[in-house]
């Protein structure tokens, strides 16, 4: 008998259903995307300068091809790091386009995407700084092709002699204010210390400073302070006064509650004496109980006096002992006060010392600007410009023109230069000042 081998095809689920015919071309099409897409956004990197080096302050497009919530614009912050979401800060700081960018992509593949197509894109350089002798100095927009005279037009030209002149003026007010509060309160601390310590050592009378008595600034700050002396000195005095006139009167109470507790003593000594005697007559049969009862009460009552006039004793003895503590923390409480009070003119008289110096200089600095700006015009006029850059993580200072080419982050200052007059005559004034502050 012959069968006839019938094959059917068994369908396969639903679920492996087999590519279709052209998936290959499809899987080739995606790549060739991917591809133009890396290429595109390659070019677009490489269109702007490669030699470009990323700074804090500069705007950073960055595309994540199929990743919207990473693509947007960041800022570099102050320490070089770029901070975007799902990885974090990424130091792109000195770094080129290029370098940046293939550093993004090493922190985005390392365990959150899987190939990922990363472009970056500067969007807006750090600006550059203009300051000095300009009429409005501050940060600007950095373009390409920027150049001194251009950061100069921007900061609205170079400042007027006047202006300068009125902005110095104000600026030496401000310092010479600054030295003569400062050598005002020198003055009095000197004087205050002197009276502390002259309190520290339970003085009733203080010597000024060397000098003090001569100098006629000091006459008021010097009659304040003892003045002071005296009224703190006779606050104590007194305070001391009132405790210690209570001590005779609890002396006094003391030998009063002592008298009486004598007189409570020697009647109960009699009376003890005639209970005897009462005892030997009631024994006998010639006196009745009764009378001998009144006799113990009488005696209870004596003994519950002394116990009382005891007890008051030891109150007075123990009041003494508390006015005695008394007088001494009042004493302790004045001498730390006097302690904190020199402490503290001591440390504040050192800051002084330590800030004095510093603020003649700056006070002389603007003296010498000052004048120099009020004889400019018959010395002449002359600007030197210095820019300030970074190279290789350091700031570099060097004088250029002009025609100077700027780049991202410079700071631009503008020196005017002095005449020798001026120089000269500020000088001279210096010197007036200087010695105004010895006298």
């Amino acid at each position: 008998m012959n069968r006839t081998a019938t094959r059917h095809r068994i369908a396969p689920p639903r679920g492996d259903a087999p590519p279709p015919a052209n998936a290959p071309s499809r899987r080739r099409s995606r790549g060739a995307l991917a591809l133009l897409l890396v290429l595109g956004l390659t070019a677009g990197a490489g269109a702007q300068d490669a030699s470009y080096r990323l700074g804090p302050g500069d705007r950073i497009n960055v595309a994540v091809y199929g990743q919207t919530e990473l693509t947007g614009e960041y800022t570099v912050g102050g320490g070089g790091n770029l901070f975007l979401p799902l990885v974090g800060e990424v130091a792109v700081g000195g770094l080129t386009l290029p370098e940046a960018q293939g550093r993004v992509v090493e922190r985005l593949a390392d365990g959150f995407l899987q190939q990922p197509v990363v472009s970056l894109r500067v969007t807006e350089m750090r600006p550059f700084y203009v300051l000095g002798d300009v009429r409005s100095p501050g940060s600007f927009a950095f373009r390409y092709g920027a150049s001194v005279l251009s950061g100069i037009a921007l900061a609205g030209g170079f400042a007027e002699p006047q202006q300068v002149q009125l902005g110095q003026r104000t600026d030496f007010l401000g310092a010479d204010e600054r030295v003569r509060v400062l050598e005002a309160n020198r003055r009095l601390l000197t004087v205050r210390r002197a009276r502390l310590e002259a309190q520290r050592r339970d003085k009733d009378a203080f010597e000024a400073p060397p000098g003090a008595e001569a100098d006629p600034r000091l006459a008021g700050v010097l009659a304040e302070e003892r003045e002071i002396l005296k009224s703190q000195r006779a606050a104590l005095d007194q305070s001391l006064d009132l405790l210690r006139a209570q001590k005779p009167r609890l002396e006094s109470e003391i030998t009063g509650v002592q008298a009486q507790r004598a007189s409570e003593e020697t009647q109960l000594r009699l009376i003890q004496a005639h209970m005897e005697d009462y005892e030997r007559l009631m024994a006998n049969g010639l006196a009745r109980r009764y009378q001998g009862i009144e006799f113990q009460r009488e005696e209870a009552r004596n003994k519950a006096n002394i116990a009382r006039l005891g007890a008051d004793l030891a109150r007075l003895d123990l009041a003494i002992g508390d006015l005695a503590l008394r007088i001494q923390d009042t004493i302790e409480a004045y001498r730390r006060r006097v302690m904190s009070d020199l402490q503290d003119a001591t440390t504040r008289l050192n800051e002084i010392e330590t800030q004095l110096p510093s603020a003649r200089e700056i006070r002389e600095a603007r003296l010498q600007a000052g004048g120099a700006l009020g004889t400019q015009a018959q010395g002449g006029l002359a600007r030197k410009v210095f820019i300030t850059r970074a190279r290789d993580g350091r700031l570099e200072t060097f004088e250029a023109d002009e025609r100077a080419a700027l780049m991202p982050g410079d700071i631009v200052e503008v020196r005017r230069e002095l005449p020798a007059r001026a120089t000269q005559a500020a000088q001279e004034a210096a010197s007036q000042v200087a010695a105004a502050d010895t006298r």
